[in-house]
């Protein structure tokens, strides 16, 4: 049944009908309750697609992420928003990309600032870098531009949507992961490698994560030591080298995609050493394959890209509710199950 016939149905006009369909301007109670039942007794499903044709305009969105190289983590994000351009785009569903160091403050700032000037329909944000991000969306709230969070939550809860993991449970994942790898009076080390000064969000609640489950009584007999790597420092890699060789070490844990960095030295100096990291990406899929990485966590970036630019599509084409937050499933990948994350791979 068309709105039409449902409008002639109630003895209404087509405009009321449209305002109760999408909850906007006034209609009486009465009115409104005698286009609803309506509606439910004839099923009544919305043609999205007519409707985007109908309204003939393009909505713009900013995609606020990360630069990276081939291979790197931020590089299957903006894969899933570019593939689902394809597939929104018929509904005048347009992305502008602006892309930032992500250790570099100014670069973020910078971004930031085009992407206010451009006034978009909505932001897609990645909020690495913690603290202007926090700023920025405050700004994004004040000119009443929504904004969708991919990745890692920040302060407040004025976002359109969250899309991303539950940091802190991955991190206690891969600890019960590594602790159950290790002899029980081993010893752990968590090496952080990273380009600037501060863990981004993501990070920091993946090691308190981490932190936490050792902390539980049965794990009080394993040693556990915490280690930064600069790689803004030209011997960093000689430095890492250095770190892993270091006598009964039983486990390693990488907060990050970099944990290929850890698995290419185990690997060139034949170490025995249990290695967990996170993010399944290119750059870490032969040591998963060989078994040099034992455990990585994956947290569908594709996915969140994708789903991100969805919300959007719901939200500015289709007028429907879109859910706060989409926390993804915390996937254990190994050399056992890895041919069935291989498609996820190769998307990249």
């Amino acid at each position: 049944m068309t709105i039409k016939e449902i409008a002639q149905r109630a003895n209404v006009s087509l405009g009321t009908v449209d305002r109760v369909l999408h909850k906007r301007g006034k209609v009486s109670r009465k009115t409104k309750e005698r286009i609803l039942a309506i509606l439910e007794e004839v099923d009544y499903k919305p043609n999205v697609y007519a409707r985007g044709l109908a309204l003939n305009k393009s909505f713009v969105v900013a995609a606020l992420v990360p630069d990276s190289e081939e291979g790197e983590y931020w590089e299957v994000p903006s894969l899933g928003i570019k593939r689902a351009v394809k597939n929104l785009g018929q509904f005048g569903i347009k992305v502008n990309f602006f892309y930032f160091d992500q250790n570099n403050v100014e670069s973020f700032i910078e971004r930031t600032a085009e992407v206010l000037e451009l006034e978009p329909d909505g932001v897609i944000l990645a909020p690495v870098i913690n603290f202007e991000a926090t700023k920025f969306c405050f700004k994004l709230k004040a000119k009443e531009i929504p904004f969708t969070i991919i990745d890692s939550k920040i302060h407040g809860d004025n976002y359109l949507s969250f899309i991303g993991q539950d940091s802190f449970q991955s991190g206690r994942l891969a600890a019960k992961l590594l602790v159950s790898s290790v002899p029980k009076q081993g010893k752990i080390f968590i090496i952080s490698i990273k380009n600037n000064e501060n863990h981004n969000r993501t990070l920091q609640q993946r090691i308190e994560g981490f932190k936490d489950f050792m902390l539980s009584a049965s794990n009080q007999d394993l040693l556990l030591e915490e280690i930064n790597v600069d790689q803004r420092n030209s011997d960093w890699k000689i430095n890492l080298e250095k770190i892993c060789s270091r006598k009964n070490i039983d486990g390693i844990y990488v907060p990050s995609s970099k944990v290929h960095f850890v698995a290419e030295i185990i690997f060139n100096k034949k170490l025995s050493i249990k290695l967990v990291g996170n993010d399944l990406i290119n750059n870490n899929f032969k040591y998963l394959e060989s078994g040099i990485i034992d455990y990585v966590i994956g947290q569908r970036p594709e996915n969140q890209g994708y789903m991100a630019l969805e919300n959007f599509y719901k939200f500015l084409v289709a007028k429907q509710e879109i859910s706060k937050n989409v926390f993804l499933p915390l996937d254990i990948i190994t050399k056992e199950n890895l041919m069935y994350y291989k498609p996820q791979i190769e998307l990249s």
